[in-house]
C-alpha cells in the first residue's frame, strides 16, 4: 500500500512537471513573441539570435534536470523497494509489474523527449544555416524585431508571427520567407475516440521539404493559410517588380 501511494505521488508529480512545463513554455513564447526579451539577446549576431530564441537551452535544461531528478527518484523509491520485496519470491506475482511497467513508460518518455530535442536542434541548425546560405539570415532578424502582426492559438496552439517578409513559428522552430511558398493546405488528422486536430501543410518550392504545423481548431489553420497566401501573392508582386 505504501509503494503503490508513492508510485502514485512521483507520477502525479511528472504529469503536474508536463503541465507546468507547458504553461512556462507558452508564456516564454508570447514574451519573445511581443519582443520582450534581454538587450544582449537582441544585440546577439542573427544566427546566435536565433539560435537562443528557437532552442531555448537555458528552460530546456532547466526542465531536463528536473525531470531527471524525478527519474532518480522513482527509480530509488519504486524499482529498487520492488526487486528487495520481491527478490525471494519463486513464483512470479502480478504486483511488482505495475511499478516496473510505469517506471519503464517514463523512461521511454524521457527517451524519446531526448531524441527528439536532438533532432529538433539539428533541424534548427540546418534551417539557419540555408537562411545564411541565400544571405536571408539578417534581414529575417530584422523583419522578427519589428512589431508585426501576431495570431495567438489559444493555449493548445502555436502562436505565429508574421512579419513583412517572413513567416516566424518559435515552437516548432520555424522561418519561412513567404517568396519560398508554393502551396498551403489544411489536412485533418483524425484522433481517437472521434477526436480531430488540424495542421497547416505548407508547401515550399524545390528543393525544400514542406512542413506541417499543428494547430487544435479548423477556423486557426483557415486564418493562418489565408494570411500566408496574401503573403505569398505579395512576395510574387514585389519579385516580379524587381525583375523588371
Amino acid at each position: 500500500m505504501k509503494l503503490m501511494f508513492i508510485e502514485f505521488f512521483i507520477v502525479i508529480s511528472f504529469i503536474f512537471l508536463l503541465f507546468i512545463v507547458f504553461i512556462i513554455r507558452k508564456r516564454l513564447i508570447k514574451k519573445v513573441m511581443f519582443l520582450e526579451i534581454d538587450e544582449d539577446l537582441k544585440n546577439l549576431a542573427p544566427e546566435e539570435f536565433f539560435l537562443n530564441i528557437l532552442k531555448r537551452e537555458k528552460f530546456t535544461k532547466t526542465v531536463n534536470y528536473a525531470g531527471f531528478f524525478l527519474f532518480l527518484l522513482f527509480t530509488v523509491f519504486i524499482i529498487f523497494p520492488v526487486y528487495k520485496e520481491y527478490k525471494d519470491y519463486s513464483a512470479f506475482s502480478i504486483t511488482p509489474v505495475i511499478p516496473v511497467f510505469t517506471w519503464f513508460v517514463i523512461s521511454s518518455l524521457f527517451l524519446l523527449a531526448f531524441i527528439s530535442k536532438k533532432r529538433e536542434d539539428k533541424r534548427i541548425s540546418e534551417m539557419l544555416d540555408n537562411l545564411e546560405k541565400f544571405e536571408l539570415l539578417k534581414c529575417a532578424k530584422v523583419d522578427f524585431m519589428i512589431q508585426n502582426k501576431i495570431v495567438e492559438t489559444g493555449l493548445l496552439g502555436n502562436d505565429i508571427k508574421f512579419g513583412s517578409k517572413f513567416l516566424f513559428v518559435i515552437y516548432p522552430g520555424y522561418i519561412i520567407p513567404y517568396y519560398w511558398l508554393d502551396d498551403v493546405k489544411i489536412v485533418e488528422n483524425p484522433g481517437r475516440y472521434g477526436s480531430k486536430s488540424y495542421y497547416v501543410n505548407v508547401i515550399l518550392k524545390a528543393p525544400f521539404k514542406p512542413i506541417n504545423i499543428t494547430f487544435a481548431k479548423k477556423e486557426i489553420c483557415e486564418k493562418i493559410r489565408e494570411l500566408l497566401l496574401k503573403k505569398k501573392y505579395k512576395s510574387q508582386k514585389i519579385d516580379k517588380i524587381y525583375k523588371k
